[in-house]
């Protein structure tokens, strides 16, 4: 008879194996998440480094994105064929090689290919682990279980500026790869050694879909390039045009492939699930309030208030630390009453805590700051939560491989659409701000003459002769009227965000609350575990 810790469950593993599957997957799942936001931040140090412009590196972190994206479908179905030990293996092993020559990058164009092998198994890595978590945990314990996943992943952004700028700042921009590399090997063969073949591994080799490959790769490629793009390029140009023409054919194509063949690559018979939809539909809004403050906040903290990007990552500590003690608890509130009130509180928290940042502004304080992140970091873990657990709950067990990676890559497309979104705003309001502020402070108006004559006699108290100090009060003029329509412009993304976040209140009143109860094991459970 096994005794104390080591009692199996009806399963037939330990009882604490289950505690170990999640270290693993969290830490797969954390240096993922974290690299991408370091490597954010050495954008401009690239740019340095490699001799090239805006356009050029930013394709470091697009490549990156559709890589994860794109081969989604193919991995759930090396899932299927290797099963998800070797599976969850393989792609720590891609992600640790891939940082590892990323580290060696001799130009850009050799760091966006590395990028693209480490993307792989990046992005492979989270739905792959969460398939783990909801093999070894019980419906009634995967709330809190993946409420512990997602606290490793939504706290990496937070960390990752303040680690990758002082990195930057010390080190060099190979160390924001480095660091990897020890971690992903410990991981590695710590799984080797602990991970067990799922009860769900098949390990049969499946018909491959390539058409349903090619057409899904094709839609979402360029459906991402344009919702990234389209800001720079400008949405009614015909480069973007063309690329939602392809997206949208593309599209087409796939519904027609997966509908015809007898092994469609991606089962569209998932989304007839009621609750699978309504929780997709509320992670795309989750998407858009998690990625669009990342790529807010750190926007107003570094160009309008003037903070450095590590200085920028100590500002949202407070809200990693929500999110550390919000995640669990999250999750255990979902296992005792279901996802659906946890996830009507956590939509309104986050909506408030986003019109509170409508008051943001240059003279906002430390503690002004502080409080916003922690009422947004507590909310999003009231949505994040509820949305992963009640999501792998709501399908089949053979669903789940599909459903977890479906999942990750709606929530991506959410995410890159509110970035797309918020970023078209900024730039449009600025323009709106800027106008009316011209409107006010024409160049005749007492108030104008005031602003000019106070900069142009600092400019002479400088050292600059009155010519200059005339033409410097003019151009000081402008900035500050900018500055300032930017700021407001800022005010205007936030409070578009909250509303988005706040219509996710009606998916979550549609839908249908399920609570998993503990069952009690049977006799034949009880002989197999005392055996």
């Amino acid at each position: 008879m096994a005794v104390n810790g080591n009692t199996p469950d009806i399963n037939g593993n330990n009882k604490s194996y289950k505690w170990w599957v999640l270290a693993i997957v969290m830490i797969g799942s954390f240096m993922g998440v974290l690299d991408n936001s370091v490597v954010n931040v050495a954008l401009p140090h690239f740019m340095v480094a490699f001799g090239a412009n805006t356009e050029q590196v930013e394709w470091i972190v697009t490549a990156y994105m559709l890589a994860f994206a794109i081969l989604m479908p193919l991995a759930v179905w090396l899932r299927n064929l290797l099963g998800l030990k070797v599976a969850f293996l393989f792609e720590l092993a891609l992600f640790v090689i891939g940082s590892f020559l990323c580290s060696l990058s001799w130009s850009l164009e050799s760091l966006i290919v590395f990028r693209l092998v480490q993307a792989i198994g990046a992005g492979d890595i989270m739905p792959t682990g969460m398939t783990l978590i909801s093999e070894v945990f019980p419906k009634e314990e995967r709330g809190f279980a993946l409420g512990m996943w997602g606290m490793g992943i939504t706290v990496a952004p937070a960390i990752g500026p303040t680690l990758g700028g002082y990195l930057l700042d010390h080190v060099s921009w190979h160390a924001l790869f480095y660091i990897n590399i020890p971690i992903g090997v410990i991981a590695f063969f710590w799984g080797l050694s602990i991970l067990k073949p799922a009860k769900g591994d098949m390990n049969v080799l499946k018909s491959f879909d390539f058409i349903g490959f090619i057409t899904f790769g094709l839609f979402l490629g360029t459906l991402l390039v344009a919702l990234t793009k389209g800001e720079e390029k400008g949405w009614s140009s015909g480069y973007i045009l063309n690329l939602f023409a392809v997206s949208y054919f593309s599209f087409f194509l796939f519904i027609i492939t997966e509908f015809s063949v007898k092994k469609p690559i991606i089962d569209l018979s998932i989304f007839r699930n009621y609750n699978f939809v309504l929780l997709n539909i509320l992670g795309i809004m989750r998407s858009i309030a998690l990625f669009g403050t990342v790529f807010l906040l750190p926007l107003f903290f570094q160009n309008l208030m003037g903070y450095s990007a590590t200085m920028t990552g100590m500002l949202l500590i407070p809200q990693a630390v929500m999110v550390s003690f919000g995640m669990p608890l999250a999750g255990k509130i979902v296992d005792k009453m279901g996802p659906k009130f946890p996830l009507i509180f956590g939509i309104l928290l986050t909506s408030f805590s986003l019109y509170y940042f409508y008051s943001l502004s240059l003279l906002s304080d430390y503690t002004f700051i502080a409080v916003g992140l922690m009422m947004r970091g507590f909310g999003i873990s009231f949505i994040m939560a509820p949305v992963t657990s009640a999501a792998i709950n709501s399908l089949k067990p053979e669903e789940i491989n599909l459903g977890s990676g479906m999942l990750n890559v709606i929530m991506q497309t959410g995410g890159t659409f509110g970035i797309a979104m918020l970023g078209t705003i900024l730039d449009m309001r600025t323009d709106f701000h800027m106008a009316t502020y011209a409107g006010h402070f024409y160049p005749s108006s007492p108030l104008t003459q005031t602003f000019l004559h106070r900069i142009s006699e600092y400019a002479v108290l400088k050292g600059a002769s009155f010519y200059n100090a005339a033409i410097a009060g003019k151009g000081g003029f402008l900035m500050y009227l900018h500055q300032w329509a930017m700021v407001n412009a800022f005010d205007d993304a936030f409070l578009v965000t909250g509303i988005i976040v706040f219509i996710g209140i009606i998916p979550a009143l549609m839908f249908r609350n399920i609570v998993f109860r503990k069952k009690k094991p049977s006799k034949e459970d009880i002989e197999l575990m005392e055996m």
